[in-house]
């Protein structure tokens, strides 16, 4: 009697960056093109423009205002977008 195997399949390894205590962001009222403020989770933070988003608002695409490029979040990663002074979503 053998013993069968799948090949090529590897045992789902957990998402260690998730952090369960960190609720997730609510990003459906943030219109492409909004003007935003980035709240990063190590406490710094940057004025950037809605590049893109996710038809489900669960990732964003956020180009910098300052010349950082552009960065995708997910709406699970600690990060926190805000209007920018004087800005409407």
């Amino acid at each position: 009697m053998s013993t069968s195997h799948r090949r090529g399949r590897r045992p789902r390894i957990p998402d260690e960056t998730a952090d369960p205590g960190i609720p997730a962001e609510d990003w459906k009222a943030i219109s492409v093109g909004s003007t935003v403020e980035v709240g990063l989770t190590e406490g710094h933070s940057y004025v950037g423009r809605i590049d893109a988003k996710t038809p489900d608002s669960g990732v964003v695409w956020v180009v910098s205002s300052t010349g950082l490029g552009r960065q995708m979040y997910s709406n699970s990663d600690g990060v926190r977008l805000r209007p920018a002074s004087g800005q409407n979503l």
